[in-house]
């Protein structure tokens, strides 16, 4: 994950704890330097980690966790980048149409722009429950299942909060 800016990173404390997004539109790294924490498995398990140790979600995952009293603690968060419009932001569960017709339901990766001048995205990168990460046309979309969360990005993570505060729509 390679970081650009302070609009991707938010350091936490139990004061705002626990946090959860149903469905992440971006990947997320938490980098536990010490104490103890538990996370959400992708099973739905809780699982307890002590520091310092590091956990990844990717697009279209759940995030949550939680902390066992004082922690030292950072969360990294990857922008989105930019979203089609009337099309699903990353992270979403969507079904695709392929070459013969079947549908298939599939997690959407991220977009790409892979238009001479630059000018916006053409194409997806999807991971297909039947065949595997693989690049479709926009038009590949036949329906969105269910849409990712908005990035972390509008989240208050600030003092005296008792847990992370979505912000309006930017």
């Amino acid at each position: 994950m390679h970081l650009d800016s302070a609009h991707e990173l938010a350091l936490s404390s139990p004061t705002r704890l626990p946090a959860t997004a149903r469905r992440l539109s971006q990947t997320v790294l938490l980098v536990l330097l010490s104490g103890r924490m538990w996370v959400r498995d992708t099973r739905g398990r809780r699982r307890d980690i002590t520091g310092p140790t590091w956990v990844v979600w990717y697009p279209g995952e759940t995030l949550e966790y939680g902390a066992h009293g004082a922690t030292v603690h950072w969360l990294f968060a990857a922008p989105t980048g930019p979203v089609p419009p009337g099309s699903p932001r990353p992270g979403s569960s969507v079904r695709l149409a392929g070459d013969g017709g079947e549908v298939e339901d599939a997690r959407l990766i991220h977009y790409l722009d892979d238009s001479p001048d630059g000018s916006g995205p053409l194409s997806l990168v999807a991971d297909a429950a039947g065949s595997g990460i693989g690049i479709n046309a926009l038009t590949d979309v036949v329906e969105v299942v269910e849409e990712s969360d908005e990035d972390l990005y509008p989240w208050d993570f600030g003092p005296g909060l008792d847990h992370p505060v979505r912000l309006g729509p930017r």
